[in-house]
């Protein structure tokens, strides 16, 4: 009897394998499932925190200008630059990130601008303040550091020029004429006879609520050649400053540049004013292309389509003069971009042009 019940046990235990199929089957149906729901839920987080970031930066513009009464310049270029007569910063290219910086808490970081007397070019890779990685800079769904092309500190958060493919890109000039956006290059004044201009909150006539102040852009990959790799198209002609549907035409389906030869520069000096690295245009639209005038023997400051960028499905999250966060899907009605920009009136490029120009006479509508 005992060795009979002992038979019966032994017959009784384990899976058969035809189980044990059955079962990991069932557990990969379900990963199958659950994975995309997961990975959506990481993004929305992600992407919460991007949102997040961009508001303690409409905050910092706004406590700047109640403190300075103008907000700093997108990018300065000249030898001595005073705010409201009082505050002198060096001129060596530096980003209006780096004026922010004590209205972000990061004092530290710009007292050792300061300790320099703002001397250090924002490209020095030696120094300290320039290699700062300061986390809310930085949208974590780019999770991807920059370049390997430079050892500074990256970010994924730039100020508008605006519509404006010429002048407010590159040099003041014309006494600021064309300095469409929030945030324009001031010149140098040993150069062009004008220091340019920073605006004030009385100069945006459209409105802090119809008007860009921010948006965001992928960071430069390595190697990258696609509008996900925050590549930017070098263009050996400038004719697409008169036809930005050139510049269109450059990306494939993919997202990927038709021409190799590209720009990876893009959000990799967090503290460099030129366009190519912390600047934003309002001109083709978000996620669908940029382009970079290769036209002359300068290599980083050019001129040209630096529009927003992001891994966020659909489109780009912008920041607004009065400190809205707000979604712009890819699709945003961009007018007639077969022209080029104008320096005064409305905008040419629909609702995306005309949230980029400070003083345009539009009214951008639902976007």
């Amino acid at each position: 009897m005992v060795q009979s019940l002992r038979t019966k046990r032994t017959f009784s235990a384990g899976f058969t394998l035809i189980e044990l199929l059955v079962v990991i089957a069932i557990i990969a149906t379900l990963v199958a499932i659950l994975l995309p729901a997961v990975q959506q839920a990481r993004e929305a987080a992600r992407r919460s925190t991007c949102k997040n970031n961009f508001k303690q930066l409409g905050i910092a513009l706004h406590n700047y200008h109640d403190t300075h009464n103008i907000l700093p310049p997108g990018c300065m270029m000249s030898d001595e630059y005073q705010v409201a007569g009082t505050v002198r910063m060096g001129g060596r290219r530096f980003s209006a990130h780096v004026g922010l910086l004590p209205y972000m808490e990061q004092g530290a970081i710009y007292d050792m601008f300061a300790a320099d007397n703002f001397i250090k070019a924002p490209w020095d890779n030696l120094q300290p303040a320039n290699q700062a990685r300061i986390a809310s800079l930085q949208c974590p769904s780019d999770s991807t550091d920059a370049s390997a092309n430079t050892t500074n500190g990256p970010t994924n958060y730039m100020f508008s020029r605006g519509d404006s493919l010429t002048d407010n890109n590159r040099w003041a000039g014309n006494n600021g004429a064309g300095m469409r956006g929030m945030f324009p290059q001031l010149g140098d004044s040993a150069t062009d006879g004008t220091f340019g201009k920073c605006q004030r909150f009385a100069d945006i006539m459209d409105g802090l609520s119809n008007t860009l102040a921010m948006s965001e852009r992928i960071k430069a990959k390595a190697g990258g050649t696609g509008i996900d790799d925050g590549a930017v198209a070098r263009m050996s002609s400038n004719a697409f400053r008169n036809n930005p549907t050139l510049c269109l035409a450059e990306v494939n389906g993919n997202r990927d540049y038709t021409n190799t030869n590209v720009l990876r520069v893009t959000g990799t000096r967090y503290s460099d004013g030129a366009i190519t690295f912390t600047g934003v245009t309002t001109i083709v639209g978000p996620n669908r292309a940029s382009c970079h005038n290769d036209n002359n023997s300068n290599v980083d400051d050019n001129d040209g389509i630096y529009d927003p960028s992001s891994l966020h499905k659909g489109g780009a999250q912008i920041l607004l003069g009065d400190g809205a966060v707000r979604f712009v899907s890819e699709n945003i009605n961009t007018g007639n971009m077969g022209t080029g920009a104008v320096l005064s009136g409305n905008s040419p490029y629909g609702v995306w042009g005309a949230l980029g120009s400070v003083n345009g006479g539009e009214i951008p509508g639902e976007f």
